[in-house]
């Protein structure tokens, strides 16, 4: 299996099935560049280690994922279904929040969210994508343990590395309140799915994922 379909087929067996394969929306450089070039200013300032494309065409959500060779290739040196090191770990965090993305919005969509323009929808995107992010690479790392748990380093690790590596070198305040709110809320949430059971984790991001961005928030302040 390959890693692609090992993460979607992961994703879908919590949150729910898109009906497509992901392997078939991966793009090259060329048609990455020429979608970037469209997309405007702003959107330019964004990491082009991974990109997840977006629009509505015909009533139906199009869309395309990026990775620059550089991840696929750091990912094919050490892949992650053999453990995660500091080598592999920042290239497997891209690959997991763009697939996440796709995932996401394309569930979204199917449930008759269309503004995925808005920069609430984008915002629930990159907070989502936090979450799952933490959530898997916890998974892999308590697999190739010795008891196969998740231990308090494993966990201070993998914030440091989703968390605390995240800059906000950005020329539009919007995207630099974009990036650092969902990192900002994605840390908190975290901490409180760290402190239930699996039975309640699952039940929990379960509920929250059908939350819109605002709802989210809320529900965040709340804990």
């Amino acid at each position: 299996m390959t890693l692609l379909h090992e993460i979607q087929s992961l994703l879908e067996h919590t949150y729910g099935v898109t009906g497509v394969n992901f392997e078939e929306f991966l793009l090259d450089t060329r048609r990455h560049d020429e979608l970037a070039e469209m997309s405007g200013t702003a959107a330019g300032q964004i990491s082009n280690l991974g990109r997840t494309f977006l629009r509505v065409a015909n009533g139906k959500l199009r869309l395309g994922i990026y990775y620059q060779p550089s991840v696929i290739e750091a990912l094919e040196v050490e892949n992650p279904q053999c453990g995660l090191t500091d080598n592999n770990i920042l290239p497997f965090m891209v690959f997991l929040e763009e697939l996440d993305h796709a995932v996401h919005a394309s569930l979204k969509y199917l449930e008759g969210h269309r503004d995925i323009y808005s920069e609430a929808f984008v915002r629930g995107l990159e907070l989502q994508a936090k979450v799952d992010s933490y959530l898997i690479l916890q998974m892999y790392c308590a697999f190739f343990n010795t008891d196969k748990k998740v231990h308090a380093a494993d966990k201070r690790w993998l914030k440091a590395c989703l968390f605390d590596s995240e800059r906000f070198n950005y020329d539009e305040p919007e995207l630099v309140e974009r990036y650092r709110e969902s990192n900002r809320l994605g840390r908190r949430y975290v901490k409180h799915l760290d402190s239930l059971t699996p039975k309640r984790r699952t039940s929990e991001i379960r509920k929250f994922r059908k939350l819109d961005y605002r709802e989210k928030v809320r529900r965040i302040a709340a804990l």
